[in-house]
């Protein structure tokens, strides 16, 4: 058994904070719902594995890890629109085609995207999304104007 360092103890809370902190402003500034938070923290670390850090000579945790440069191009924003195309045999006849979703975070595998339904009040894992980031950046600007 390893012994105890209360110094790493210290930073494992401090990077705790950070990331919950992260998460709180993701959540509030897009007025999404509280239960959110478990989804709002993967998505914080998620961003910070991908982060140049300048201890590691400005390369990110992920590239460090696996000596690979990560691809950020399906960056998109936090708390964004999102519409997918519901299946045939998912919908009945006179049901909507169209889905209305949020994105709420990332998955392991390339481009596909957590995305939250309100309807259901459920987590869907999708590829194929048209995203609406210009409400969510307009909900952005109009709170901070208000500050």
């Amino acid at each position: 058994m390893a012994p105890h360092n209360p110094q790493q103890n210290g930073v494992t809370e401090r990077k705790n904070r950070t990331i919950v902190g992260e998460a709180q402003v993701m959540l509030h500034d897009q007025v999404l719902p509280l239960h959110l938070w478990a989804e709002a923290c993967n998505t914080t670390v998620y961003f910070h594995n991908r982060r140049p850090h300048c201890i590691l000579g400005m390369k990110t945790l992920e590239e460090a890890f696996s000596s690979k440069r990560p691809n950020v191009g399906h960056f998109k924003f936090f708390g964004s629109s999102v519409y997918f195309h519901v299946t045939k045999d998912g919908q009945k006849k006179l049901e909507p085609t169209i889905e209305l979703g949020i994105l709420v975070g990332y998955t392991d595998t390339p481009h596909n995207y957590r995305v939250y339904l309100p309807t259901s009040q459920r987590i869907v894992v999708h590829r194929d999304f048209n995203f609406d980031e210009k409400k969510a950046m307009l909900v952005s600007l109009e709170r901070e104007l208000r500050l």
